[in-house]
């Protein structure tokens, strides 16, 4: 009953946010994650909230407790990304910009998107074969729906003492 409402959770949450209806396999979460990780590490920190943003995104599509667990303790240097790239190609291949996306996202979780990490993101979308414009409009995507997480956090919860979210009168809406 568990691992069912585990699977609708997942299923919901792909179709919301990616019109996808099948939770990938447990070795293609894992590269993906895996490569997150990398993103994130790239100014030379895994920061504690960039790890959490990675797990809690996988755990709400539906990964594995064995693969969740994995990535409790992963550090980013274990594997070359390469070949994290080359092991599951026509995986990455159907989910490039996404991937290029969630990077963003698990990169600036610690509230700063590091110079570094920014080249790492467009060296990956090289690698992929993403123009570096198709990236700046997925950075921009980044940045636009951060700004209405603000927005509506500040509208619909003004109660919320949140230091990411500045106060916001309906006038700046």
């Amino acid at each position: 009953m568990e691992d069912e409402r585990v699977k609708n959770v997942a299923k919901w949450v792909l179709n919301y946010t990616r019109g996808e209806n099948e939770v990938p396999h447990t070795r293609s979460y894992e590269i993906y994650s895996k490569l997150l990780f990398r993103i994130a590490a790239a100014d030379g920190k895994l920061a504690p909230s960039e790890r959490e943003w990675i797990i809690g995104q996988r755990a709400a599509l539906g990964a594995s407790d064995e693969l969740l667990e994995m990535l409790e303790t992963y550090e980013p240097s274990d594997d070359d990304w390469g070949a994290l790239l080359e092991f599951q190609r026509s995986f990455i291949e159907s989910v490039k910009h996404f991937l290029i996306y969630d990077a963003f996202q698990a990169a600036s979780a610690d509230s700063e998107l590091h110079e570094d990490e920014r080249k790492a993101i467009s060296q990956l979308g090289k690698e992929l074969g993403i123009e570096e414009s198709t990236i700046e409009k997925i950075a921009q995507l980044h940045r636009d729906e951060e700004e209405i997480k603000k927005r509506r956090i500040a509208l619909l919860a003004p109660h919320k003492n949140n230091k990411r979210t500045p106060s916001v009168t309906e006038e700046e809406f």
